[in-house]
Parts: structure tokens; sequence; C-alpha cells
């Protein structure tokens, strides 16, 4: 970022209000930021004294305003005897995640809403076991006759690694 601003040939339009509300996520921090006006190549934001110093310029922005997502480029700064900061910010991509498709914490990404699953597989698993952990109880499975037969596989598939269900059961 250098300090000095070189002037633009296109229409700045003025943000107020609401709309001027914003974040900047620099690294993990998230600085609150107000928009003064945006151009089509980018923005130019104001931040408090507190704030300006903990940005850093040697990476990528993510500005989060008005429900969108933008990664932003530092262009220029310029800080003020009090200490807040004028910084003028290009846009480099459009990050907002797209309509209609759920984020999940699910190792495969992002699936679309309408693909007929309405349970996560992370919740299915969690059931999942449970049945298992539920059958395999000694009063429940001894009851549906389950537990003596789980018991029986365990013991050979430790035998199976060399391992006694004594030895298992002791360590």
């Amino acid at each position: 970022m250098s300090d000095v601003s070189t002037p633009a040939s296109f229409f700045r339009c003025p943000i107020s209000g609401e709309r001027a509300i914003g974040v900047l996520k620099v690294g993990r921090r998230r600085i609150p930021v107000t928009l003064v006006d945006a151009s089509i190549e980018g923005y130019t934001l104001r931040v408090a004294k507190k704030y300006a110093r903990k940005l850093r310029k040697d990476r990528k922005w993510i500005l989060i305003a008005q429900h969108e997502r933008t990664l932003v480029w530092p262009q220029w700064r310029f800080t003020a005897e009090n200490g807040a900061a004028t910084i003028a910010v290009c846009r480099l991509q459009d990050i907002t995640p797209q309509e209609g498709v759920r984020r999940t914490w699910q190792l495969t990404g992002s699936i679309p809403k309408d693909s007929g699953s309405s349970i996560s597989g992370m919740a299915l698993g969690g059931m999942l076991l449970l049945m298992i952990a539920i059958v395999c109880l000694p009063g429940i499975g001894d009851d549906l006759g389950t537990a003596p037969r789980i018991g029986s596989f365990l013991s050979d598939a430790l035998r199976g690694f060399g391992i006694s269900v004594r030895q298992f059961l002791n360590s």
C-alpha cells in the first residue's frame, strides 16, 4: 500500500446508512469498517484508530458488506491526525456463497439444497453409531440376542490381530 492516491476517471457512488456498515477479515481478525464509497474497481473504507494499525497489507482481505463477500486488495492508505485510516481497496473476486448451495461440515464440501436428503451425513452416521451402541449394551443386547454375537465377533477380530480379549481389556 502506498500513501499516494491516483485520480480516478470513473464514478464513485457514496454509501450511507446501514449499507455503509461492513467487516474486513484480515487473516483471522474481523475489523469493523465503514464503506465511504464504491466504484466499478473497488471501495473506499474508513477504519477506526484502534483497528487501523492491525491491518496487515501483505495479504488479501475479505470485505463482508451488504450480504456480499468480496476478496479485495489494498491500494492506498491515508492516516488522519486522529489515527483513523481511510483505505482504498480494489475488488479481486466475488466470493459470496451461491444461492441454493448449503455449506456443511462434511468432507464433500457443499451440497445443493434440492438433493433430496434432509439429513446430513454426520447426523446419519451419529444415529447409526447410537443404534450399534444400543444393540451392544449388555441389557438390551442380551434381550435381543445380539450381545453374545457381537462379543464373539470382537474377540475373533482381536484374535486375528494377535491380541487376546484379556490383554485388550487390561491395556
